[in-house]
């Protein structure tokens, strides 16, 4: 019966946190979202001191590295965001001219689209409220970047000192040693996924600006974050720019972006990504979807991005708990 009782304490207990984290996610999502960013950038720290960097020199670096680079993308996505919150109007007479043409399209088929269009509330003024909307709340982020910045500062400078006293103690001793190596996985699983979706996010970039599309580093940054969303996100970070590139120019820019964005993330999930990811770091698709309905619930939105690192985190510490239990049963 205990055997029977302490898992659903668990359960219980996870549901309530979980609920609580619910109705507290415009600070959750802050703290998590610090913590997410520091862990990512932690693994470079990490292995710039393994060869050969003095540690005061390469925390010194990290930490400049993420103000000045942080502002920056601040900068670019703030300016970018309320100049694209500008331009919606303008953008609405020409989705318009699309809607009606694809009403042409699917009438010469015998499809109902205008029926097809108002049940599915594909208006036009309904997708730019929308769009608009979505904006106005990443411009809200982007406002808070100067707090992220500074907590995932003090993230480092903490596992700095983590890092020392793990040197000084050895890996067999003291809790601060144990705590780095329960985060090695997840931190190492950051580190990669932010290296890919960094490549991802610079060559989508480049593409963008190439074929002239509306805010380029926009979308990049938006395919960076996404690439932690893993399966689901390259398609959610497609459909801004391939919209854009269709109102802009028509249909056959809009395939090149689609093309184009499908070359790039094939050949860094078959080709980069096995280089660096080791076995035992991949994500089950199963617990891709669980994560992505869970965390998105708890969590709004930020919860896609959050979902799969979290439940990794999650699934590290009750492996944790489950091997000092059976150690604790066998002495």
């Amino acid at each position: 019966m205990q055997s029977l009782r302490n898992p659903l304490v668990t359960l219980a207990a996870g549901m309530f946190i979980v609920g609580g984290m619910h109705y507290a996610a415009p600070i959750v999502n802050l703290i998590l979202l610090s913590f997410l960013l520091a862990m990512s950038v932690t693994p470079f720290m990490e292995w710039a001191i393994r060869k050969g960097a003095r540690p005061g020199l390469a925390i010194t670096v990290t930490i400049l590295a993420v103000i000045f680079g942080g502002l920056l993308l601040s900068a670019l996505l703030g300016v970018s965001i309320a100049r694209m919150i500008e331009q919606l109007p303008a953008y609405q007479p020409r989705l318009v001219e699309v809607r009606n043409s694809l009403e042409a399209f699917l009438a010469g088929t015998g499809i109902d689209a205008a029926r097809l269009f108002s049940g599915l509330k594909m208006q036009p003024e309904r997708i730019m409220e929308l769009a608009s909307k979505v904006l106005s709340a990443g411009l809200g982020m982007v406002s808070l970047s100067l707090v992220i910045i500074l907590i995932v500062v003090f993230i480092l400078i903490e596992a700095a000192a983590h890092l020392r006293k793990l040197q000084q103690e050895g890996e067999a001793k003291g809790a601060m040693s144990r705590y780095f190596l329960f985060g090695k996985d997840v931190r190492k699983y950051l580190g990669i996924v932010s290296l890919i979706g960094l490549i991802v996010g610079v060559c989508n970039t480049i593409l963008l600006l190439v074929l002239g599309v509306d805010f380029p580093i926009l979308w990049g940054v938006l395919s960076f974050l996404l690439n932690f969303v893993p399966s689901f996100g390259f398609i959610i970070s497609l459909a801004p720019p391939a919209l854009l590139a269709l109102l802009q120019f028509g249909w056959s820019k809009a395939l090149i972006v689609v093309i184009g964005f499908f070359l790039i993330n094939s050949f860094t999930d078959n080709v980069i990504k096995p280089r660096f990811m080791q076995k035992g770091l991949e994500v089950s698709f199963l617990l891709i979807v669980l994560s992505l309905v869970i965390w998105t619930w708890a969590l709004g939105p930020m919860g896609a991005i959050l979902g799969v690192p979290l439940t990794m985190v999650l699934s590290r510490m009750y492996r944790e708990y489950a091997e000092a239990e059976q150690n604790r049963i066998n002495q």
